[in-house]
């Protein structure tokens, strides 16, 4: 091992740091481990030598077409630059362990399977504690756990160690695996049985044993511990594929499926919010890729694969381990969405190209020279900048804004810090509308930042609701002036593109065209909310007090009515926040309709 190879040791170091930090997805440690990984690839890559291989070039056109699929989205530029940054990382990592050589490979992978086993005592811990499975130990989702844990497995077959100390290890992958109670990463651990046991009878026994053992354990998961999101996950895909067949060549951009997906909430009508629940995830890795970078990111993905796999076999051919753990990363990328979850694709990066590495023949020559040069000293530091401005900087900025409590001056701090971060704009907006008298000074900012906001985050709807809020506002306090007037339209017309299955931006439009003497397109507006929502229980008052204003006395009761049905369901237990929001409405609403219909 040369000097040159320190820094891919301490790539995989923090990579591991990641996982046992619940995957660095917290502003703090995502700030140390986004420092680390910038300092560790940057100088890894100064001492690389050669120009890349053909699949690296590919990669790199990946990654541009990435950008060119944010840039014509235009809907969520943060989170498209952090799912960009973390593709990155992913290749660097994959870059620069490809090319060590076999002894650094193996201390590297030493360290990757000490990680995996830290990662299994985790789940086996939280396991014990809670006195169930399906639990994540020190990563936020049991699959995650699982994800990593089931590429680790077959590390332990190329890795130097006794027997004894080597069964022991793997007793604690696979322990901590079937804890995590993730169907699919039980599966993966069949499958990577199937590739890396010998054949022959063994094989033959072990594989049923461990799918009547694996088949048990899924019977008993659905009976006692049923999963709603099993049985979605078709609904999921359908409604992903939807999305995709709008915008079928560059998809919806990185990081854009929330944004994308509020047109395509599903429907669950055994719940009090029939849409509270948004698709945040495709539940499938090559639908994810789809419907992010469309049917040209995919292509050039795809080749990317192709002629990694075609090189791989015509120089030295690919290691059964190596085979089993890209077959139990197609399982869980089958069934999980894990284009985003960037601890999972770094430690997948990590150890393919660790396994590339420790599988090349002793005669090659690794990748490292022993003086760097111009074009790597380059290359070196515009990764270690992306990775500063990609990983770092966000996590910056939001670990400033949740080191206390939101005020003009944290928010102030914060945006400097990353300009394309809208929480602490969307607070000072929401802040302003807050307040009770409003005069010019006061309006001229809220819409100066609410549209700066909107600028930022072009596809979120509810700061497009905000910023038609603010101009309503304008309407209300300071006169009825046109250009107000349009521009609230125009905020909320946007807002409900986006959102069209939430009630909010629905009732606050109906507010403003009553407010403009238009009651029976307020009328309409309120009814498309409750088509939306039908427990809103605010959009039942208000269209109460609606029915009341042209006349409508029936109507109204029978709207006042209906608000108090589901006014009463306050009481279910097991409410969530967004269902209470829907459920909630002042008292004096309630009393001012029950005493206009006397």
């Amino acid at each position: 091992m040369t000097i040159r190879e320190a820094p891919v040791l301490l790539a995989a170091a923090v990579v591991v740091i990641a996982a046992i930090l619940g995957g660095a997805f917290y502003p703090g440690p995502r700030i140390v481990v986004g420092v680390l990984l910038a300092c560790s690839l940057g100088w890894a890559i100064v001492g690389l030598r050669g120009r890349p291989m053909a699949e690296e070039f590919l990669a790199i056109g990946f990654i541009v077409s990435g950008v060119v699929s944010a840039m014509a989205a235009a809907t969520v530029p943060l989170a498209a630059r952090e799912a960009i940054t973390v593709w990155i990382v992913a290749g660097s990592l994959f870059f620069i362990a490809r090319r060590i050589e076999v002894d650094t490979a193996q201390v590297a992978l030493t360290v990757v399977t000490f990680g995996a086993i830290i990662v299994a005592l985790g789940v086996v811990c939280e396991a014990l504690g809670l006195g169930g499975i399906r639990v994540g130990g020190l990563l936020e989702n049991p699959n995650i756990a699982a994800s990593m844990l089931v590429v680790s497995l077959p590390i332990l077959f190329v890795i130097e160690g006794g027997r004894r100390w080597l069964v022991s290890a793997g007793a604690v992958i696979v322990l901590g695996l079937v804890l995590t109670g993730s169907r699919a990463g039980l599966l993966a651990l069949l499958v990577c049985a199937a590739f890396i046991l010998p054949r022959g009878r063994f094989r033959g026994v072990a594989l049923l044993a461990g799918g009547l053992g694996v088949t048990s354990i899924l019977v008993w998961r659905f009976v006692d511990h049923p999963d709603v999101l099993a049985w979605f996950r078709p609904a999921i895909w359908a409604a992903v594929l939807r999305l995709w067949a709008e915008q079928p060549l560059l998809g919806v951009g990185p990081g854009g499926l929330v944004d994308a997906a509020g047109v395509e909430r599903l429907l669950h009508t055994d719940h009090v919010g029939q849409r509270q629940f948004l698709i945040s995830y495709a539940e499938s890795s090559p639908l994810a890729l789809l419907v992010q970078t469309g049917v040209v990111g995919c292509i050039i993905a795809a080749s990317v694969a192709f002629v990694w796999w075609r090189g791989a076999h015509r120089s030295r051919g690919l290691s059964k381990p190596l085979v089993a753990a890209l077959a139990a990363m197609a399982v869980m990328a089958a069934f999980h969405d894990l284009l985003t979850i960037d601890v999972v694709l770094w430690w997948w990066a990590l150890t393919v190209g660790l396994f590339e590495a420790e599988g090349r023949p002793p005669s090659a020559v690794a990748g490292f020279a022993t003086q760097g040069k111009i074009a790597g000293t380059v290359i070196g530091l515009v990764i270690a900048f992306t990775v500063l401005w990609g990983v770092v900087q966000p996590a910056w900025a939001r670990w400033l804004w949740r080191s206390g409590a939101p005020d003009e001056a944290l928010a102030a701090r914060s945006a400097r810090a990353e300009p394309w971060f809208d929480a602490p704009l969307e607070w000072r907006v929401r802040d302003l509308v807050k307040r009770e008298s409003w005069d010019w000074i006061t309006a001229a900012e809220a819409i100066s930042q609410g549209e700066r906001a909107v600028g930022i985050h072009p596809g979120a709807a509810r700061l497009w609701s905000l910023l038609g809020m603010v101009h309503t506002r304008v309407v209300t306090d300071l006169g009825p002036w046109p250009d107000s007037i349009a521009r609230a339209r125009g905020a909320f017309a946007r807002a409900v593109e986006l959102e069209p299955l939430q009630p909010w931006a629905w009732l606050e439009w109906a507010r403003l065209e009553r407010n403009l003497g238009h009651t029976s397109g307020a009328i309409d507006l309120v009814r498309k909310a409750l088509d939306a929502e039908p427990h809103t229980v605010r959009a039942r008052l208000f269209l109460a007090r609606l029915e009341l204003d042209r006349g409508n006395r029936d109507a109204a009761r029978e709207a006042y009515s209906k608000a108090t049905e589901s006014a009463r369901l306050r009481t279910h237990s097991g409410l969530s926040s967004y269902e209470r929001e829907l459920l909630g409405a002042p008292a004096w609403q309630f009393r001012e309709i029950a005493q206009a219909l006397k």
